[in-house]
């Protein structure tokens, strides 16, 4: 070899070691797997199963119905129930607050004496409250309201509806008792409410009309006391 060709070489040589070397291309990525959380997958199931659940619910629930009474024509407050004031509806079957009453009660509402408490009107369900057996105050009797103070009536006793009591004319404060036996009226309670003056209560009595305007005459005057006869007697 002469030392021209050798000189070449070399040069080549130089040259070559001089460039820098460009890095491989990277290889293809190995796929990963992603990581499943066994808790996240059971809530989701959970989720699934509970949306199933209440979809079928509401749709059993939407697709049953019931038979209710309801008023088929119009009934003054007071007016005998009859067969043509009453009629059967169905609806859905559910929670509600309507207190109404089922198709089956019929026969023992219609044509029994029952009379309407309210003016019923044209398709509003019938309910435990829309009627009874008769108006209050029944024909000669009054409801008359005492006002009375806590010793104006016995201690230790509640007063409830149906007990039979009196109402008994009291003289003035500091005055003599009559000579006489007192003004006196039997009655029954109806009811008990809290008055809006301190220390009094309101009962509503039921007494004979011939009497109700001069129950309500001295209870005005405050000088009235109540006794109780029997519990529950009215």
């Amino acid at each position: 070899m002469s030392s021209s060709t050798k000189v070449a070489n070399q040069e080549k040589h130089a040259r070559s070691a001089a460039q820098p070397q460009r890095p491989a291309p990277p290889g293809p990525l190995k796929p990963t797997r992603a990581r499943r959380r066994p808790a996240l997958i059971a809530l989701g199931l959970a989720l699934v199963a509970l949306s199933v659940l209440a979809s079928v619910y509401v749709t059993s629930m939407l697709g049953e119905t019931q038979r209710v009474l309801a008023i088929t024509a119009p009934v003054p407050r007071g007016t005998e129930i009859e067969s043509t004031h009453i009629g059967v509806v169905e609806l859905p079957t559910g929670p509600t607050s309507l207190k109404s009453l089922p198709a089956a009660q019929f026969e023992q509402i219609v044509d029994q004496g029952k009379v309407a408490t309210t003016d019923l009107r044209s398709g509003q369900l019938l309910t435990e409250d829309s009627f009874a057996d008769e108006l209050q105050p029944p024909a000669g009797r009054s409801i008359v309201g005492i006002a009375l103070a806590a010793n104006q009536m016995p201690a230790g006793n509640t007063l409830q509806p149906g007990d039979a009591v009196r109402v008994v004319e009291t003289p003035a404060t500091g005055g003599e008792p009559p000579a006489e036996a007192p003004f006196t009226i039997s009655a029954t309670v109806l009811g008990v409410t809290e008055s809006t003056l301190a220390d009094q209560k309101v009962v509503d009595v039921e007494v004979a009309s011939n009497n109700a305007a001069a129950l309500a005459a001295r209870a005005a005057t405050g000088r009235v006391a109540l006794v109780i006869d029997a519990v529950g007697a009215g």
